[in-house]
C-alpha cells in the first residue's frame, strides 16, 4: 500500500477509497476533472500515487443511445451501459489509457434517417483492460410510448446512464438537447415523431470513467 492512511482514513472516517477523479469527453460537463480530450493517459504511480498491488475502484458508463419512433409511438433511448468494481494494479508504473464513450447519434432530414451511429463504450487499456460493454444498461431503461403501454425511463445509477423519456414530439429538436445536455453522464435521448419533417438530431450523452483510490 502506497499510503496506509490514504486507504484507511483516521478513526471516524471509515475505511475505503478517499479520492475520486472523473474523465469524460471534450463535450462533457465541468463536474469532470478532465474534459478536454478524446482519451487520456494516466500513470497509476505518478498520477495517482499507487504502488504495485494497490486496489483501484472504477465506475464506467458508455455513451447513451438515441430514441426512436414511428407513426404511433416515440420511445426514448436507453442509457449508457455501466460497469463498476475494483481492480488490482499489478504494475503501478504501467500507463492506463482511458477513453470515454461517445453518445449515439441519429439525424433525420425530412422524414429520412441520414445518420444512425451507435454509441461507443468507455474503455481502459494498458495496465488494465476494462470496457463498459461488459456492463449493463438495465438501470437506464428507456421510456416507452407504445400502442398498448407507457413506461417512464429509469434513472440509471448514481445519476449516470439514465434512460431517455418517451416522446419528443411534436417538436423533434427537443430530442437533441436531452442527451447532449448530459454529456459526461451517458443519458439517452427522448423519442421522436416520424411524421414531423425538417432536420433534427437526437444525440445521446457522452460517457465517463471515474476512478477511486
Amino acid at each position: 500500500m502506497s499510503n496506509f492512511s490514504d486507504f484507511f482514513p483516521a478513526a471516524g472516517g471509515g475505511g475505503g477509497f478517499t479520492k475520486r477523479l472523473k474523465w469524460t469527453t471534450a463535450r462533457g460537463l465541468d463536474d469532470a476533472n478532465y474534459n478536454n480530450a478524446a482519451s487520456y493517459t494516466v500513470n497509476p504511480a505518478t498520477d495517482l500515487g499507487l504502488s504495485d498491488g494497490d486496489s483501484l475502484g472504477f465506475f464506467m458508463v458508455s455513451g447513451g443511445y438515441f430514441g426512436e419512433g414511428s407513426t404511433s409511438y416515440m420511445d426514448g433511448g436507453m442509457g449508457g451501459k455501466i460497469i463498476q468494481g475494483t481492480a488490482i494494479i499489478t504494475t503501478a508504473a504501467t500507463n492506463l489509457v482511458l477513453t470515454p464513450g461517445i453518445g449515439g447519434r441519429l439525424q433525420r432530414n425530412n422524414y429520412s434517417t441520414t445518420i444512425n451511429t451507435a454509441p461507443t463504450e468507455s474503455t481502459i487499456s494498458g495496465g488494465l483492460t476494462l470496457t463498459s460493454g461488459n456492463g449493463s444498461n438495465l438501470a437506464g431503461a428507456r421510456g416507452e410510448e407504445g400502442t398498448y403501454n407507457f413506461q417512464l425511463p429509469n434513472n440509471g445509477i448514481n445519476g449516470y446512464g439514465g434512460g431517455g423519456g418517451p416522446g419528443g414530439a411534436p417538436n423533434p429538436p427537443s430530442a437533441a438537447v436531452i442527451g447532449s445536455t448530459a454529456h459526461g453522464f451517458g443519458f439517452g435521448t427522448v423519442g421522436y415523431n416520424v411524421n414531423t419533417g425538417g432536420v433534427f438530431e437526437a444525440l445521446g450523452g457522452d460517457g465517463a470513467i471515474l476512478l477511486y483510490y
